[in-house]
């Protein structure tokens, strides 16, 4: 015999004295002791076709997690504890969640059924022992194990509530136990599919935690009179057994998901540690998010780093996404998502059914929607203490329950480590921002400039485009810092910058601040007439330019430029721009606010002038 047998034994001997009364009630809870003993060391099955006595047992096979929002019938340890309800986006870690689940019920109800299986043998008489748990809906107990002698009598999809036949008296807390010897045959059990003639009947009530009744242990007999005070005193304290290991197992594996979720956190804080740029940390949170909690809509909220007091939608997914994504608001907007930016604090709502007055997530112009009743939005700041958030994570479902509290805990715990990472990858891309571009102007710089321009010039000799390339100089600009001194030089500077940027394609073209007061332009696919044509927009745009410095008569100042055209056969950009050089020291000598464009001279005219 294996340890399970003989402690099955014990218990069974345990019970079979208790039910003989008096002193010997004491033993009931050493019975309900080595029947969780027994259960615990019970040998496992070899493969998934091995045969053995417990995978023979009737249990009730318990429906996966739904999909929709229509509750399971079956009652399992997440209907009975914590209602959830299938939402548009299901985390990739569900599969793994069910697994748990699935094997943590499976692991329960071989417990029950053992333990009903002793009962039945050791109390004389017995047909059915049935465990009910809580569904869904408090008020309603299912089936969640039974043994019988004719399998198929009891149906395992029944409901039973307060008015539901003798076993819903249960519900009442009045009622404590239920002991009938004598059921006349028209006393319906409710439990059975068909009309099994029952005559006695003994049910107690199974209790939670909190005393809490949540479901009932039944067991009945076609014999009249078949139990006894004593079999119903015995039947609380299996029943509390029961409770025991629900609670246990509940427990057990919430566990063991909140284990693999905290891992999941561990593997996405490393990530942060190798990712350097905010665009990477959006999509960390992104894939955070859809891996662990479950949502109708997810909308991610940023902080705009450059204006103050106002951000956009980076991303959305779900129910009206369209209407979210790359929408801009300021502080000042009256949304929900942005009052959870402003004061730096999870924001957690539930909207009730007849709830018909609509919440702005982020202003009164967005599109509503009152199917999304439950809200929960976690904000992201790059330290704790801090007034007003930088992100928000904010999630939305069309369920009746709010998200759990591990859910939240688990997203507190991620915004601590994204707040960090998100400070991280700012910090480093202002710093290469430092080292790429002109403090003055913000352009590009001289170095940044050749880079950007070899860059461009390979994909130019994939696609067989040509790349213009413009190099000014400002007029006379020594005279400027000598007259007027090196502050108004600056503001000269910082304006002609703005005139350029404001005449070129802002997403394609490239434009530099190449020395002091000189600046190059690259024109990424144009032509000849194009580059000429930007060229002589940007002369005007500059001799258009009025600068107050505060005296009688506003100072005016013009650029000469030098264009030079690279064309597929060129491919030397460091030439390129020197080239644009010589023709801008043309310009100069020319006369100056004008446009010259660098052409090479024929080597037989060269000959004939020397």
């Amino acid at each position: 015999m294996t340890v399970s047998e003989i402690l099955f034994v014990i218990a069974g001997l345990f019970l079979g004295f208790a039910f003989k009364g008096g002193m010997f009630l004491f033993l009931i809870p050493f019975a309900a002791v080595a029947f969780v003993l027994a259960w615990l060391n019970r040998p496992r099955l070899a493969g998934p076709n091995s045969q053995s006595a417990t995978s023979l047992l009737p249990i009730i096979t318990n429906k996966a997690r739904g999909t929709t929002l229509n509750p399971v019938v079956a009652p399992d340890l997440r209907t009975e504890f914590r209602k959830e309800n299938g939402m548009m986006n299901e985390p990739e870690s569900a599969l793994k969640v069910s697994q748990v689940w699935a094997r943590a019920n499976a692991d329960i109800n071989k417990g029950m059924a053992n333990m009903m299986r002793a009962m039945k043998i050791v109390v004389p008489h017995v047909n059915s022992v049935v465990v009910f748990t809580q569904l869904d809906n408090p008020k309603e107990w299912g089936v969640r194990n039974f043994i019988n002698d004719k399998e198929m009598s009891v149906n395992p999809c029944i409901r039973i509530s307060e008015n539901s036949g003798l076993v819903g008296k249960l519900f009442r807390d009045g009622v404590n136990r239920l002991l009938e010897g004598d059921l006349p045959s028209n006393k319906s059990l409710m439990y059975y599919a068909d009309s099994t003639p029952v005559k006695s009947v003994v049910a107690v009530p199974i209790y939670n935690y909190n005393g809490v009744r949540v479901g009932a242990l039944v067991m009945d007999s076609v014999y009249p009179n078949a139990f006894s005070d004593h079999v119903a005193q015995a039947l609380l304290h299996i029943a509390d057994s029961i409770s025991m290991l629900d609670w246990k197992g509940f427990f057990s594996a919430q566990n063991h998901i909140a284990l693999q979720r905290y891992s999941g956190l561990y593997n996405y804080q490393r990530k942060f540690f190798q990712t350097m740029t905010v665009k990477d940390i959006y999509k960390q949170i992104i894939n955070y998010v859809k891996d662990n909690v479950g949502y109708d809509r997810l909308t991610i909220l940023a902080m705009n780093q450059e204006k103050e007091a106002s951000g956009r939608v980076v991303f959305c997914d779900g129910i009206d996404a369209d209407q979210f994504n790359g929408r801009r608001f300021t502080l000042d907007d009256k949304g929900i998502f942005v009052l959870s930016l402003l004061r730096n604090r999870p924001i957690e709502r539930s909207f009730s059914q007849n709830f018909n007055e609509y919440v702005p997530r982020l202003n009164d112009k967005e599109k509503r929607n009152l199917n999304l009743r439950q809200m929960f939005v976690m904000p992201i700041a790059t330290e704790p203490d801090r007034s007003q958030a930088e992100i928000a994570i904010c999630l939305e479902n069309g369920g009746e329950m709010p998200y759990s509290d591990h859910e939240k805990e688990l997203l507190k715990a991620f915004a601590g480590v994204a707040g960090f990472a998100y400070d991280r990858a700012r910090k480093f891309e202002h710093g290469r921002d430092l080292a790429m571009r002109d403090g003055l102007t913000g352009l590009i710089n001289h170095r940044t400039l050749h880079e950007t321009l070899r860059s461009e010039k390979v994909r130019a000799d994939r696609k067989k485009y040509n790349i213009g390339v413009l190099m000014m100089d400002i007029d006379h600009f020594k005279h400027v810092n000598d007259t007027y001194g090196h502050p108004v030089g600056d503001i000269v500077i910082k304006g002609i910058a703005d005139a350029i940027s404001g005449e070129i394609r802002k997403e394609i073209d490239v434009v530099a601040r190449y020395g002091g007061e000189e600046f190059v332009v690259g024109l990424i696919e144009t032509s000849a007439e194009g580059m000429l044509e930007t060229a002589e927009r940007i002369r005007k745009a500059v001799q258009k330019l009025v600068f107050d410095v505060k005296q009688s008569d506003p100072l005016r100042v013009t650029v000469s430029i030098g264009a030079f055209l690279v064309g597929p056969e060129f491919h030397d950009m460091k030439k390129a721009v020197s080239n644009a050089d010589q023709a801008l020291y043309r310009a100069k000598e020319g006369g100056r606010n004008q446009v010259i464009r660098f052409e090479e001279e024929d080597p037989n005219v060269m000959a004939s002038k020397a």
